[in-house]
């Protein structure tokens, strides 16, 4: 296994009120349950209206098919 730090983008302008300290100990959390315990931060929306920018699942899907 390898562990790997990065920058996180956010297509949302806002604050980090919270992370999830459980991916220190075990990081495929994010890989094996992605929408539920693998969850990285939440975060406090500063503008709500970005929200509307937001691709669903399914367009970012078909888009990373177009680039690839």
């Amino acid at each position: 296994a390898v562990k790997t730090v990065a920058d996180l983008y956010s297509p949302l302008s806002g604050k980090v009120i919270e992370v999830n300290e459980r991916l220190s100990q075990n990081p495929s959390i994010v890989n094996n349950d992605p929408y539920g315990e693998g969850w990285i931060a939440k975060i406090r929306i500063s503008n709500p209206d970005e929200v509307e920018n937001l691709l669903s699942a399914e367009d970012y899907r078909e888009l990373l098919e177009e680039v690839a």
